[in-house]
């Protein structure tokens, strides 16, 4: 089977010191794309090297992820700056979004809100794909995506309900949404509803590796060889060939990142 890992970190120095081994074991189990979400500005290098080094094969996704949000004006700006600079080297913006696991202070709410609001107006004007962190922020996700209307988005690793997904697919907006290895955890209910309910051609295959690595891994570094384990599950709940559910997986991740 073909498949495409949408969002990974071969940049994270836990696999990128093994990056040649993790490219090679992701070859051998039927990977043809990985797409390296950025988190800081610190990472983009990084993750233009990989594309550099594994053409075809490494994509950037580059953006600035919300933990980030108390850096200065001149980081955002410089941020910004390098995207449009590089842009043809760029297939989405990412991971941006909402982040109130750990702090839900108003002022850092409002300066998460604002990143996340420049960021989606940013791959509007580079008519570019977002890719979501949403984290314990499911309504103020949804409204800011509301109001700005982008494109086209992937909200990764997605974790809200199938309640709330429905409110997405109302919107202008083409709509996927990342499904890794939580789908493959024993108590994960809400996603595996969501599975079973959503629309096959709105999933996104992805590991979010070196993290969330599926059973029978959990609780190991988490690399893109480990989709099928994903794929398998996915399979089985919306009640499909797994042949036939890894096809339409695979050319949805083609499809979004407009990609051969």
């Amino acid at each position: 089977m073909k498949i495409v890992d949408t969002h990974s970190h071969l940049n994270d120095d836990k696999l990128f010191s093994q990056v040649e081994d993790v490219v090679k074991k992701a070859r051998n189990n039927g990977v043809e794309a990985v797409f390296n979400n950025a988190d800081s500005f610190k990472s983009f290098d990084r993750i233009l090297e990989l594309q550099k080094t594994f053409p075809g094969f490494c994509y950037a996704v580059l953006g600035i992820h919300p933990e980030f949000a108390d850096e200065s004006d001149d980081y955002f700006d410089e941020t910004y700056k390098f995207i449009k600079e590089h842009s043809s080297m760029v297939k989405a913006i990412g991971e941006i979004g909402l982040d109130y696991h750990f702090h839900k202070e108003p002022e850092y709410v409002q300066k998460q809100k604002r990143r996340f609001i420049e960021q989606i107006r940013l791959a509007k004007s580079l008519s570019l794909p977002i890719v979501i962190h949403s984290r314990d922020a499911d309504k103020d996700t949804l409204d800011i995506i509301k109001e700005e209307l982008p494109d086209k988005l992937d909200l990764h690793c997605y974790s809200g309900s199938y309640e709330t997904l429905k409110e997405y697919l109302k919107l202008p907006i083409d709509i996927h949404i990342g499904i890794g290895g939580v789908c493959t955890f024993k108590n994960a209910r809400v996603i595996k509803e969501v599975i079973q309910k959503a629309p096959l051609d709105i999933m996104l295959t992805e590991t979010d590796a070196p993290y969330l690595a599926p059973v029978p891994f959990r609780g190991t570094l988490n690399e893109p060889a480990y989709i099928p384990y994903i794929i398998k599950v996915i399979s089985e709940l919306v009640e499909k060939d797994e042949e036939e559910c890894a096809s339409i997986l695979y050319n949805n991740g083609v499809k979004f990142y407009g990609i051969k």
